[in-house]
């Protein structure tokens, strides 16, 4: 783990035994699944990010392919040195190379630990990112704040930097059964100063899905507790449908002319 530094004093890490240690000894544990948590709080991480429930609800319904079309676009342009920021589970982390990820969910990071071997994973927070300057060729991140300061900090100089949001008319047949007048998605692309975006790429496929595994999808989305009850009714006596999945990936490079 030659890259990823200390997130107590920004030294870098290496090997010792079972642990990842600084040159000013502060240390941290491999867990049993391979990760280490480089979280500074004095809770564990389970009670950050996603529950252990939510979190394998997210890994059971990723598992059944209905974002298969993303995953597969997203991992043909994995190459170099990869991060997967916010990973998650690690559902779309297919590269054979030399990958990490983080999360600041321990459930989450322990899932994907478990799912995949070669990765490099940890726990850690989005607003201090233990990773060297300058040492990522791929960085992807999907559905997540965007921290373009830490983002432009890890990256190298021709480093490319692959976020994803939701197209306008993702779940939209889902929106259209739970609410009278349904909206789109703005596709609003986050600005910065520091990244300049160069590519716009619009992915869409229709999936079935049952019923059950829509109104599971559902709990997912930030709009489940801003729902009504009569409105949810709706989703669960729907049967099953043909639904629209769709992701605009962005493509960011360093600004040339900026200095971080």
């Amino acid at each position: 783990m030659s890259i990823i530094v200390c997130p107590k004093c920004r030294e870098k890490l290496n090997i010792d035994g079972n642990s990842l240690r600084c040159v000013n000894n502060h240390s941290f544990d491999f867990s049993r699944e391979g990760y280490v948590n480089l979280l500074l709080t004095n809770k564990s991480g389970d009670k950050k990010g996603d529950s252990k429930e939510s979190a394998h609800a997210r890994h059971n319904f990723l598992a059944k392919g209905y974002y298969a079309v993303l995953k597969n676009v997203i991992g043909k342009k994995m190459q170099g040195t990869v991060l997967d920021i916010c990973c998650g589970e690690g559902y779309y982390d297919t590269y054979d190379g030399e990958l990490y990820g983080f999360d600041i969910s321990k459930e989450m990071v322990r899932i994907a630990a478990k799912s995949n071997k070669s990765g490099k994973y940890f726990v850690a927070n989005l607003s201090q990112i233990p990773i060297e300057d300058k040492s990522i060729d791929t960085a992807v991140h999907l559905f997540a704040p965007f921290n373009d300061r830490e983002f432009a900090r890890i990256l190298k100089d021709d480093g490319n930097l692959y976020s994803v949001i939701p197209g306008e008319n993702h779940l939209i047949e889902m929106k259209e059964l739970l609410y009278d007048v349904p909206y789109k998605n703005d596709e609003k692309a986050p600005e910065s100063s520091l990244l300049q975006l160069v590519e716009r790429e619009k992915v869409s496929e229709k999936v079935h899905i049952s019923s059950e595994d829509l109104f599971e999808l559902f709990s997912m989305t930030p709009y489940f507790y801003r729902t009504s009850e009569e409105n949810k009714s709706r989703l669960k006596s729907s049967g099953d449908i043909d639904l629209t999945v769709e992701f605009v990936i962005l493509k960011y490079k360093k600004q040339k002319t900026k200095e971080i």
